[in-house]
């Protein structure tokens, strides 16, 4: 998994290691030794000098360790593992053992020193945005218990104990007070069985502010002996006319339910006020590591000419810095950097094992009071009911015994035939009809029937021609024949003919004979009707089989689903609710933070904190893409929304970055003028109204930012540009809108790679169709990441001539 913090020092390791070679290679200030190695030499027990396998030893070492303070892998060394390197290859007191052996092996300790101090860098960032992520959380906890009425009235029982506990306690230590107070002064000793003793001992204020310490205030915090040696008259006005003011506002105002809120509300304001804390710690590291003279100005793109002295000036510009930080402004570094590497060594080992563990004791301090009850505290009035649960629980079920068993065996019975009959066997039968295939169970009718139907009404109407009709053996194949179709004519004109007289028909045999014929092929006729629905049906017999278990196969479907909710560590969909809750929150507060604020607002933040806030949002967007919960699994859209992250949090820490002609920064500059990032100092006007004035959904309809690579974006272009023709912004004026067929038509992109997705399209095809949609809006300013000649060289002259081009000689970068 990513992070901004490994992201950070990534990109600050590489960068350092593309400028290893020319700040090793580079000439040292003289060909003489160093200078560390001149004050050896003249001390008067000077090392002798050391030997080419000892050089070559500590350079292996230099080497290895370096290999192993590598920032590329998943996760970012730990502060003790860093520590233990720096103290492996720096060991402290070591007097001139800590003198390089020579020029080279000093530059590669100062390399190596700045590798730890990156990485140093890394941790501590990523420790603050992991703390502010804690607060966050626990902030959600108290928001959640804040909204809901029954949530407050819970959490009040189930820290009642501890009040309770708090509440003897200041008493018990009180009274102790009062009563061994005579030992101090003259006054007599009171008695603990005088009712005034208790209540000068607890009076209403300290009993507010011991069950709900966020009622303390300075005069409830005085010392005991100062409130029991005052003087009788004052102390007696003093607490009659306080006890008249609590009992009104205990009495008349306030209930134990409100103050519990009131509580939650100081907690969430104390979690906020440390997290903006938090958050002016990362903005700093972030902006004010850019505009010292730390190591991101000397491994920037102009950094070629670094020397080594730069190296090391710049890494302990950067320990200052997280020194600084680390310290609320109280740092125990010097300005000037030591000459040694094994003192800047040494200086990094006290910023990761002192004062970053001094930062994280604090924290946990803070974070102990601000956190959540325990799980125990949480759990006690459940974990309470329990027994007497199980006790009437035992005592229904052992009564009611005889009926539970009844109903258990008509529930199992009720199981087992839903299983059986509803489940196993339709299956079962599914399956021999796909082994078995026609000779399946299903029939209407038997096998052999119709063909003995239809052969009895064969020979029955052979017999009848050779009886009747004295007819040959030709003739009588050929009536066979007829009848095997269905043809019974011959038949049916006897027929006609022995109706017309049906006494001497029916006297001599042949109406009867002929009747029974007809019998006969209905009979024939109504089996092969039977025989084609038995074929339907057939046809059909997996269809209906499928049909027949699925309410079955649904009702355990649904099951299924309800047992896993109910053992889902996440919550299942009340949990991914939540998640989308809170992600649109951080949309929310992104577009709050990106957005402009006048310069006299009352509450406007400092730049570091609003770049702090920024990371902090940008954060919990990276653990939402980076989840389940992330809308789509398709990686080309999750990996184009990380580096829409990235890019605004790359952007965000070089917002104060000086910038220069080509690839210093100008998208950072371009992004600030269509009002897509924030910018600490300045104003935007167009046509004589500032973004605020003109209202910034319209102001970015005016002035349109189109990247150099286009993301990659879900759906096809021409959806994008029904989304884009949709915005308020643009409500009535669609007729004003151009055409980005025709325009893309001039470059050569076909009008059926609109309907295209734009996954699918090449990088210039997606180009100059992204080019053509920001044309077609005909927006006031167009601003283009690069130059057209460059970027696009198959875009007419005709065409570019309406958008105004952002290059390094147009636009003034400062």
């Amino acid at each position: 998994m990513g992070s901004f913090a490994r992201d950070l020092s990534l990109g600050l390791s590489q960068s350092l290691a593309s400028l290893s070679p020319l700040i090793l290679e580079s000439p040292p200030p003289s060909t003489a030794p160093s200078t560390s190695n001149l004050a050896a030499a003249s001390a008067p027990h000077a090392a002798p000098s050391p030997s080419q396998k000892q050089v070559d030893e500590r350079l292996a070492s230099l080497k290895s360790t370096l290999a192993k303070v590598d920032p590329s892998g998943k996760k970012l060394l730990s502060a003790a593992r860093l520590s233990s390197l720096a103290e492996r290859e720096f060991p402290p007191f070591q007097g001139l053992s800590d003198v390089p052996l020579t020029a080279q092996v000093e530059s590669v300790e100062f390399l190596l020193c700045a590798q730890l101090s990156i990485a140093t860098y890394g941790i501590v960032v990523g420790q603050l945005i992991e703390e502010a992520g804690q607060l966050g959380q626990e902030d959600e906890y108290w928001a959640k218990l804040e909204a809901d009425r029954w949530a407050t009235s819970l959490y009040l029982l189930q820290t009642g104990p501890s009040r309770v506990i708090s509440l003897l306690s200041t008493s018990v230590r009180r009274l102790r007070a009062i009563t061994t107070s005579s030992l101090h002064s003259a006054t007599p000793s009171q008695s603990l069985l005088s009712l005034s003793t208790f209540r000068h001992a607890l009076p209403p204020s300290v009993l507010l502010s011991t069950i709900f310490p966020h009622l303390a205030h300075p005069a409830a915090a005085q010392p005991i002996s100062h409130q029991l040696y005052a003087s009788d008259a004052s102390t007696q006005t003093v607490e009659k006319s306080y006890y008249r003011q609590t009992r009104k506002v205990l009495f008349l105002t306030l209930s134990p339910l409100v103050l519990t809120r009131q509580e939650v509300a100081k907690r969430r304001a104390d979690i906020k006020a440390a997290r903006e804390t938090l958050a002016e710690q990362i903005g700093t590291l972030t902006l004010s590591a850019t505009s010292a003279a730390g190591l991101k100005t000397v491994l920037s793109d102009s950094g070629e000419d670094s020397t080594l002295e730069d190296l090391k000036n710049g890494t302990w510009e950067t320990l200052r810095l997280l020194d600084r930080v680390l310290s609320h402004d109280s740092p125990s570094m010097t300005p000037t950097p030591p000459s040694r590497p094994a003192d800047l060594a040494h200086s990094l080992q006290h910023l990761l094992q002192r004062t970053l563990q001094s930062h994280s004791t604090t924290f946990a301090a803070t974070l102990d009071a601000l956190e959540r009850p325990s799980p125990f505290t949480r759990a006690w009035p459940y974990l309470l009911a329990v027994p007497l649960s199980v006790y009437l629980v035992g005592q229904s079920v052992y009564s009611s015994r005889e009926t539970l068993r009844r109903y258990a065996n008509t529930a199992s019975e009720t199981v087992r035939g839903f299983v059986v009959d509803w489940v196993l066997e339709p299956v079962r039968k599914i399956l021999d009809t796909i082994r078995h295939g026609d000779d399946g169970a299903m029939a209407l009718m038997g096998k052999e029937s119709l063909r003995s139907d239809l052969e009895s009404l064969e020979r029955m109407v052979v017999d009848f021609g050779r009886d009747e009709h004295k007819l040959s053996e030709d003739q009588l194949r050929e009536l066979a024949e007829k009848v095997r179709v269905g043809d019974l004519t011959s038949v049916l004109r006897v027929w006609e003919k022995d109706i017309k007289s049906p006494l001497r028909s029916a006297v001599s045999g042949s109406l009867i004979r002929t009747l029974l014929i007809q019998v006969q092929k209905v009979k024939v006729d109504v089996a092969l009707a039977m025989d084609g629905i038995e074929k339907m049906l057939r046809s059909q017999q997996l269809t209906f089989g499928f049909v027949g278990v699925a309410p079955s196969l649904i009702v355990l479907f649904g099951l299924g689903q309800w047992l896993q909710s109910l053992f889902r560590r996440d919550g299942g969909k009340k949990n991914a609710r939540d998640v989308r809750r809170r992600n649109w929150a951080t949309m929310r507060h992104l577009d709050a933070l990106l957005s402009p604020r006048p310069s006299s607002a009352a509450t406007s933040t400092s730049p570091a904190q609003t770049q702090g806030f920024l990371l902090l949002e940008l954060t919990a967007l990276r653990t939402y893409a980076e989840s389940r919960y992330f809308p789509t699994t398709d990686t080309q859209l999750v990996d184009a929304f990380l580096e829409d992250v990235r890019s605004l949090e790359n952007s965000g820490t070089e917002a104060d970055k000086d910038r220069g002609p080509s690839g210093c920064g100008k998208s950072v500059l371009l992004k600030c003028l269509a009002h897509l990032l924030v910018y600490p100092t300045g104003t935007l006007r167009l046509s004589g109204q500032t973004p605020l004035e003109l209202g910034v959904p319209l102001w970015r309809s005016k002035v349109l930012y189109l990247p150099q690579r286009p993301a990659l974006l879900p759906g096809t272009p021409s959806e994008f540009w029904d989304t884009l023709r949709a915005f308020k912004s643009r409500k009535g004026r669609e007729a004003e809108l151009g055409d980005p067929w025709k325009i893309s038509a001039e470059w050569g992109i076909a009008p059926a790679l609109f309907e295209q997705t734009w996954g699918s399209l090449s990088g210039g095809e997606g180009q100059r169709i992204a080019l053509a949609v920001a044309l077609a809006l005909k927006p006031t300013v167009l601003l283009l990441d690069d130059d057209p000649d460059k970027t696009w060289p198959h875009v007419s002259s005709s065409a570019t001539s309406k958008a105004r081009r952002a290059e390094s000689t147009d636009l003034p970068c400062s």
